[in-house]
């Protein structure tokens, strides 16, 4: 197991990760989860999890390869096990690889140490790019979101089943592409905004994103929404997420009591 060098994301800065550490085969982060997190169903976002888990999860797998290696997500699954407690609070995460440079395992915890959710990941090794940047991710005025979906920038249209979000700075991963955990993100957002406009009240309780292609910075992504399938206690729902016509990532999103 190596030490790896644990870059800060614009990403990570922009939604709040923090503490991001290494201990032995582990790797930590925090967040402070408050209103900028709560989803178009007005609860926490599972969605705002993603840029947390996903740098747990990367950095495991980065931590099984040898130096000088790095790692790019192709799937992320999250499943909520039990809400965050309501109001601003702190979460943290850890991650260890199990399979040396492709697979990890995590959870999120409350701060009682409750398991909130537990994350997993699938990366593919590649050699570390020889620039990385992590340009601070600050908001053109200032001024907090007043909820996930704009802290996102994610642009969803009136029948909310498609939105588009653009590639900015602070969406990004090291590499200067669509940070993995925020792609999750926007896939839970339309497919919760989408529920919501049918009518449903269930909340979100899994995710599972598979990353195709990269989405560089400054493209514009395309994102739409299909019910796979509208339950009163299970509900379905398929995003995919587009590149100029081209799948970067697609994503499933389930609902249940």
């Amino acid at each position: 197991m190596s030490q790896v060098d644990l870059v800060d994301t614009s990403a990570a800065q922009h939604f709040g990760v923090r503490g991001l550490e290494q201990h032995g085969d582990a790797v930590h982060a925090r967040m402070a989860l408050g209103a900028a997190h709560v989803g178009p169903d007005g609860r926490p976002s599972v969605g705002a999890l993603g840029v947390l888990v996903d740098e747990v999860l990367g950095f495991a797998i980065m931590a099984s390869l040898p130096p000088g290696s790095w790692s790019i997500s192709t799937e992320i699954w999250v499943d909520q096990l039990r809400p965050p407690p309501p109001g601003s609070t702190t979460i943290r995460a850890r991650s260890t690889s199990v399979t040396a440079g492709s697979f990890a395992v995590g959870c999120v915890l409350d701060a009682d140490g409750n398991v909130l959710a537990e994350c997993r990941e699938r990366g593919r090794a590649l050699v570390r790019p020889g620039t990385l940047s992590s340009a601070p991710a600050l908001s053109p005025d200032g001024r907090p979101a007043a909820d996930f979906t704009e802290l996102l920038g994610l642009r969803l249209q009136d029948d909310r089943t498609q939105a588009r979000l653009d590639v900015t700075p602070a969406l990004t991963n090291p590499s200067n592409v669509l940070h993995g955990g925020v792609s999750l993100a926007a896939c839970e957002q339309l497919a919760t905004a989408s529920r919501v406009a049918a009518g449903s009240t269930l909340p979100t309780t899994s995710v599972h994103v598979v990353h195709t292609r990269p989405a560089p910075f400054g493209a514009e992504v395309l994102l739409t929404s299909r019910t796979v399938h509208a339950g009163r206690s299970l509900w379905l729902t398929d995003v995919a997420a587009l590149v100029d016509g081209k799948v970067c990532a697609t994503a499933r999103v389930s609902a249940q009591v």
